[in-house]
């Protein structure tokens, strides 16, 4: 593979997980309440996929919708941030002269406003963790394998 062609597939990478990661943080954003926006049903349907996986009590649910809720503001600007970067970056991307500089630059804050939301996402997973119980901690894992597994099968191959 050429360098070139790995810089490029890299960066539609960084945009795919971009935009996945922004879907999760409206998720985990719309979690204590399910708006009307675009996705929203299928937020609520795997929240409730996951606390019928993982067998939660009421008072589970009331504790992962008060964490999901208080995450909200927190994960609002940071998905609003990286909308505009990203609208940024396309513009330069469809721009009649290519600035790759400026391409790197806007991708580089798209990276670090991503990087934040993982960061956010793998502390509120934290939080949501605690309120399990030992055996839905086995389930919980056990999905996420069930996932990573599918996910790789379906990666196309280098």
């Amino acid at each position: 593979m050429s360098v070139k062609y790995k810089s490029t597939a890299t960066i539609a990478v960084m945009l795919c997980i971009a935009a996945l990661s922004a879907f999760a943080g409206i998720a985990q954003a719309n979690g204590g309440e399910w708006g009307d926006g675009v996705g929203s049903t299928q937020h609520r349907n795997n929240f409730r996929w996951l606390e019928k996986e993982l067998t939660l009590t009421d008072v589970q649910k009331a504790q992962a919708k008060k964490i999901f809720k208080a995450n909200r503001a927190v994960v609002k600007p940071i998905i609003e941030n990286m909308r505009a970067e990203q609208i940024k970056l396309r513009a330069l991307m469809h721009a009649d002269t290519i600035d790759e500089a400026a391409i790197r630059l806007e991708t580089d804050k798209i990276a670090g406003i991503l990087a934040g939301l993982n960061v956010n996402r793998a502390k509120v997973e934290a939080q949501f963790r605690a309120i399990l119980m030992p055996s839905q901690l086995v389930t919980l894992k056990t999905l996420h394998q069930k996932h990573q597994n599918a996910t790789s099968a379906t990666a196309p191959a280098e």
